[in-house]
């Protein structure tokens, strides 16, 4: 097998960005030689001798033509595979948030998110808007990517030219607005407004002891 070269390295860090990034999509399964090879224009022999490099390196494994990443070996058991994100999700007043980066991808167990399937993203909580639905300043929401929203739902909502803030979603005449479970403030200070984009629904809250 012809060597590759030391300058490539920089091309099998973004090979294996992409495997992952695949494996996220469709839950779990590693792409082709041949979909490597049409994203990074390049054949699909070339494309196995850089995954065999890989393994080599220990940058992944690729064995009986089988991709392995951690992510993906994640996925392939009896887990979930949520994202946790370095931005904190406010319970209060919208905060901006401009670039949300995932700082890690961890494992849960299917049953601790009630058997669902899809995408799924952990922020910390700040502020105390939604008290009074169990969620408190510091603890951690986890939620689906999903905007098929129904009434009742606690979402991560995006305001334009504010940010995102976590909310119920409730409807009235009028149509969907967000609102904040908080007793002890007035109506018109729990009221979040009718212009908002749901980014996810929350699926589980995680608190320390």
């Amino acid at each position: 097998m012809k060597p590759v070269r030391s300058k490539d390295k920089e091309l099998m860090i973004k090979i294996r960005s992409y495997i992952d990034e695949y494996a996220l999509e469709n839950l779990g399964r590693s792409p082709s030689t041949r979909e490597i090879g049409e994203e990074f224009n390049m054949s699909n022999v070339t494309a196995f001798r850089y995954l065999k490099a890989m393994s080599e390196q220990g940058i992944l494994k690729y064995e009986d033509g089988e991709i392995h990443t951690e992510l993906i070996d994640k996925f392939n058991t009896d887990m979930n595979v949520v994202g946790a994100l370095s931005a904190s999700v406010p319970a209060g007043s919208p905060d901006m948030v401009d670039d949300v980066l995932v700082d890690e991808y961890f494992p849960l167990p299917s049953a601790l998110l009630h058997g669902l399937s899809g995408k799924f993203y952990m922020m910390p909580v700040c502020g105390e808007s939604m008290v009074d639905a169990g969620i408190d300043d510091g603890d951690h929401v986890i939620f689906q990517e999903d905007n098929a929203t129904r009434e009742g739902d606690i979402v991560v909502a995006y305001i334009e030219g504010e940010g995102n803030t976590l909310k119920r979603y409730c409807k009235d005449e009028k149509g969907p607005f967000l609102w904040a479970e908080n007793e002890s403030w007035t109506n018109e200070r729990r009221m979040f407004g009718r212009h908002f984009e749901v980014r996810g629904i929350a699926v589980k809250v995680m608190k320390d002891l």
